[in-house]
């Protein structure tokens, strides 16, 4: 009798595995592998069942043997294409493992080519832009000099105030360049318009930005990310484009930012972009992968430059 019982919970067991097993066709996308090892469970139950028939009816065990022995074949067979199924499975993933590590790889890279880019342009703008000014303050403070008339001195005191107010503005500028503080303050909208304002003091370039932006905030790496991406593209139409025009629109649909960036400079051709030039677009893109985001950028010569940008926030 306990053997009989325990045949039974055999047969439930393996038809609750068949149609655990069944029941994951869908999140598996239908792979031939688990259908070909959930059809293994499932004859492997109908076999089960075969086995028990005899003991209802004893006559017939000759004949279930017979069905059994195919049985066996038929889920021998069926199991066996499905393990090879699930063989080329590890070896897709193995290349995805592969791929990944070298996609990890390129972004680490383009990470540590980015940082050394910043810490170039930083020691760049305090090499020509705070350092001569403060030499022209070391000279000035030199000149005081008692012997000297209250004019000269007079003189000298009012170009070291102005010496002065033009290094700290310099040290603003350097500062706001690093680590943008209305950024951190105010937000993606008023960090933009505020670097456009720095370059609108620029003649016969015109930046148009609009947005519909007002007081919205987002996740720091959302605003610092697509804030490094404006200024990137900018500063490389003003390296590079001889554009007189920019537009600038940037929308927030549902939870997504759209960015739409054009200029009217004189193109180029993305096949043969000198190297500094397509590492500056790659680090663009990474910054954006790195947040659920991406970049497709187009452009001819003599047509200038478009840029389509998404990150999700």
């Amino acid at each position: 009798m306990l053997s009989i019982i325990v045949e039974y919970i055999s047969l439930f067991l393996q038809v609750a595995a068949a149609a655990i097993a069944i029941s994951l066709f869908k999140r598996t996308k239908f792979n031939a592998s688990w259908i070909l090892i959930s059809t293994g469970f499932l004859l492997m139950a109908v076999s089960r069942v075969f086995e028990l028939w005899p003991m209802i009816y004893p006559e017939m065990e000759d004949q279930m043997q017979i069905i059994q022995r195919w049985l066996a074949f038929i889920v021998s067979l069926v199991l066996l294409t499905g393990v090879f199924y699930i063989r080329k499975i590890f070896q897709f993933l193995r290349r995805v493992d592969e791929l990944r590590r070298e996609t990890e790889k390129r972004v680490l890279a383009a990470v540590i080519k980015t940082e050394e880019q910043e810490r170039q342009r930083f020691a760049k703008d305090l090499h020509d832009g705070l350092g001569p000014l403060l030499s022209v303050i070391k000279m000035l403070v030199s000149g005081l000099d008692a012997k000297n008339t209250v004019e000269v001195n007079g003189k000298i005191r009012g170009n070291l105030r102005q010496a002065v107010d033009e290094a700290i503005s310099s040290v603003r500028d350097i500062s706001a360049n690093i680590s943008p503080h209305i950024l951190n303050h105010f937000g993606l909208k008023d960090a933009i318009e505020a670097f456009i304002k720095r370059l609108r003091q620029s003649e016969n370039f015109h930046v148009c930005f609009t947005t519909n932006l007002v007081k919205e905030r987002f996740g720091y790496n959302v605003e610092v990310v697509l804030y490094r991406v404006v200024c990137e593209l900018i500063n490389n139409t003003l390296r590079h484009a001889n554009a007189t025009q920019v537009t600038i629109d940037l929308q927030l649909d549902e939870e997504v930012l759209y960015l739409e960036y054009t200029d009217n400079g004189i193109g180029f051709d993305l096949g043969t972009l000198p190297a500094h030039e397509g590492m500056g677009l790659k680090n663009m893109r990474y910054r954006l992968q790195s947040g659920n985001g991406d970049i497709e950028i187009t452009s001819e010569q003599g047509k200038g430059m478009r840029a389509n940008v998404y990150m999700r926030v």
